[in-house]
């Protein structure tokens, strides 16, 4: 039995409902939110969290806060939708998140639980869904631009690992589709002989024989590994070759000179990527910066950081001063989007 602590959202919890079931799956958190109809909207009454890492049984976990919850509110749950990251199957029954050793089998989910129905979409996928169900205060802006309502969208994030997902105008439904990506493997390019120098310490240090990927830069371990090629290049030991996590390096960046070489790097690092994937899909309409590290850390994107590398470009630099910028600050963006994504699709009925 995994330990699982649990966030209300309302001021009392109805007992003896039926409710919606919404799970992010991500590379440190498990995230199940509960949802009810209410005038045709859905309301986030409660969350339960667990550590993915710990998880060995993911099917074992569901079962275990479905029991949980009904033991405690008398709530009774049959549909349900899991975001993972990763390729989903084709019928969307199973994944391999590209962070976890376990694999997410809604056969195995529906064979252990009382769910009526349980699928499986990519985890950047649902935060497209998501965008429109959250407060407007929760989207930070980074550079207003001139947004085209019907433009497409970008939405690029950095936690545990790095996603993208593009957002498609739809004439016929009059919304955005979102689309998923694997993107944030795509190789990352060195600009200059530091960074080069970077991508030679990481291929080293994890041993790899392929190119350096974005998210091998612009994860949690991404900026662990920025921070240790610092001291490194300064002939600095780290105890233990175990550098700090990667909040305690951005927290340290004011009184530890690497911290704040690594800062400065990561956020021109961002910038660009967002960059590249705004001028791939013509994101127009907006682009969103997803992830923890965003949220909790919003003195990346101020202008002279991180603009100035967002809108280097030779031929389109004012195409880009257009692009619409924002952060997500709230956590449970994913859960709407996973609840959302239920309700728009039509999914288990």
């Amino acid at each position: 039995m995994l330990e699982l602590k649990e966030v209300v959202y309302v001021d009392m919890v109805p007992t003896g409902i039926e409710s919606i079931l919404g799970v992010d799956i991500g590379g440190t958190n498990s995230n199940f939110g509960f949802f009810r109809r209410v005038n045709g909207n859905l309301e986030l009454l409660f969350s339960v969290h667990a550590k993915s890492q710990l998880i060995t049984d993911f099917a074992a976990l569901v079962k275990q806060v479905l029991e949980y919850v009904h033991a405690k509110y008398n709530i009774i749950v049959k549909y349900s939708a899991f975001a993972a990251a990763g390729v989903v199957s084709e019928r969307q029954d199973y994944a391999k998140p590209t962070n976890l050793t376990i694999a997410i089998d809604s056969k195995e989910i529906l064979k252990q639980t009382t769910l009526n129905c349980a699928f499986i979409v990519n985890d950047f996928e649902v935060i497209g869904y998501g965008l429109d169900s959250i407060d407007p205060k929760n989207l930070v802006m980074v550079n207003a631009g001139v947004p085209r309502a019907r433009a497409n969208r970008a939405i690029v994030g950095a936690g545990t690992g790095f996603g993208k997902c593009i957002m498609i105008w739809d004439r016929q439904l009059g919304r955005h589709i979102p689309s998923a990506s694997e993107g944030g493997h795509a190789d990352f390019a060195p600009y200059n002989l530091l960074e080069m120098d970077l991508v030679n310490y990481i291929k080293k240090e994890r041993q790899k024989t392929c190119a350096v990927s974005w998210e091998d830069l612009l994860s949690g371990d991404g900026i662990r590994l920025i921070y240790s090629f610092f001291h490194m290049r300064a002939q600095d030991e780290i105890v233990s070759h175990q550098p700090p996590q990667a909040d305690d390096i951005f927290k340290a960046r004011k009184q530890d000179a690497h911290a704040y070489a690594t800062f400065k790097l990561y956020a021109k690092i961002y910038a660009r990527c967002a960059k590249n994937f705004a001028l791939d899909s013509l994101a127009l309409g907006g682009v969103y910066i997803a992830g923890g590290i965003a949220a909790k850390n919003l003195p990346l994107f101020e202008r002279d950081l991180f603009m100035n590398s967002f809108i280097n470009c030779g031929k389109q630099q004012e195409l880009l001063k257009q692009v619409p910028i924002y952060v997500i600050t709230d956590y449970n963006v994913s859960l709407y989007g996973v609840a959302e994504y239920m309700r728009i699709e039509g999914m288990c009925g």
